[in-house]
């Protein structure tokens, strides 16, 4: 009996290992896939399989108020659906934190998006040290479009907010490597606050 018991939890021992080490190569293997993407007031790094959309793209959104920075997408579709990344800048009338700006977008994107349900909320660090928070949550465009998972933070360089937003299939249980995506972002040629 004792050693039936031994074996049983040496096995969910190596199972566990296994699969934290396998979790921990996945992404090891998504960084190498990864490339900088250095624009002039700040780099990211990104899918090198993902293409940029430019301004006359049709799937790109038209904002009121902001200015669209990067447009990125993935090139393979998940029930009609492409992965992508939205970098969104706007001037700042005060000075504020990426954690604050971060909370106050939140507050504002509840009321854009139709059914949004918050999955949960975390303290993230950008490569360039700045904190800020990284909102994780479902939501539709509108109500014709499907639900989907939607990762966003904020980030402030000098005197601009970068509003960033990662849309994925709501299919997509792991987010952790678009989450490092996320963290990659740093400014350049700015002073961070």
């Amino acid at each position: 009996m004792k050693i039936r018991f031994f074996k049983v939890t040496i096995t969910i021992i190596s199972l566990l290992l296994l699969f934290s080490c396998g979790k921990e190569k996945s992404i090891q293997a998504y960084k190498i896939g990864l490339l900088s993407k250095k624009l002039v007031n700040f780099t990211i790094k990104v899918p090198n399989s993902w293409i940029e959309l430019n301004d006359n793209s049709w799937e790109l959104p038209k904002p009121n108020f902001w200015e669209i920075s990067l447009a990125m997408s993935s090139t393979k579709n998940i029930n009609w659906f492409s992965n992508n990344l939205l970098i969104l800048k706007d001037k700042l009338d005060s000075r504020v934190t990426s954690i604050d700006f971060s909370r106050f977008s939140n507050i504002w994107i509840k009321e854009d998006y139709v059914a949004y349900k918050e999955l949960s909320q975390r303290e993230i660090t950008f490569i360039d040290e700045d904190k800020s928070v990284l909102y994780t949550f479902e939501a539709r465009y509108n109500k014709n479009t499907p639900r989907l998972k939607f990762l966003q933070t904020a980030h402030i360089c000098k005197s601009n907010s970068y509003l960033l937003t990662i849309a994925l299939s709501s299919l997509i249980n792991d987010t952790s490597k678009y989450e490092y995506i996320l963290e990659s972002f740093k400014c350049n040629n700015e002073i961070k606050k």
